[in-house]
């Protein structure tokens, strides 16, 4: 009976049995599944990716311009720019065309107008004119 006494429990060591490994070896424990959680993740996001693609190509299709006219039950007339322009010219159109005036467009009230350059130069001669006991100096110009 003394062989079937109870033995110890074995102490748990934890994470301790890992730290010499990870030391000798730490590539293999943290950079090896990082990238393989990489390349992984690419390849399924490029899956995913590719089936939404497909699944919205087969909701929108192109149609030719045919296709087009023959949905709506006429056939259109090809447009042409040298036609437009010489039934333009041709019809009473020229001449609504030829009639207007140039008419200047009213500006907000709040909107700022710079001076004028004779204005200019007045608010310059003003600002530079110097008044001392009285006496008035001959103006000059500043420019900046």
């Amino acid at each position: 009976m003394a062989d079937r006494l109870p033995r110890p429990a074995p102490k748990l060591r934890g994470a301790q049995h890992l730290a010499p490994a990870v030391r000798k070896h730490p590539f293999l424990y943290f950079g090896l599944p990082l990238i393989g959680i990489l390349v992984g993740g690419s390849f399924a996001l490029a899956h995913l990716t590719q089936t939404k693609v497909d699944y919205n190509s087969t909701k929108v299709q192109q149609m030719s311009r045919d296709e087009a006219l023959a949905m709506d039950g006429k056939r259109k007339k090809n447009f042409d720019v040298r036609e437009e322009y010489f039934r333009l010219q041709a019809g009473s159109a020229a001449e609504a065309l030829d009639d207007w005036d140039m008419v200047p467009v009213q500006k907000p009230p709040d909107t700022y107008v710079p001076p004028s350059p004779g204005e200019m130069e007045e608010l310059l001669i003003k600002a530079s004119t110097k008044v001392d006991d009285g006496k008035k100096k001959e103006p000059k110009i500043v420019r900046w």
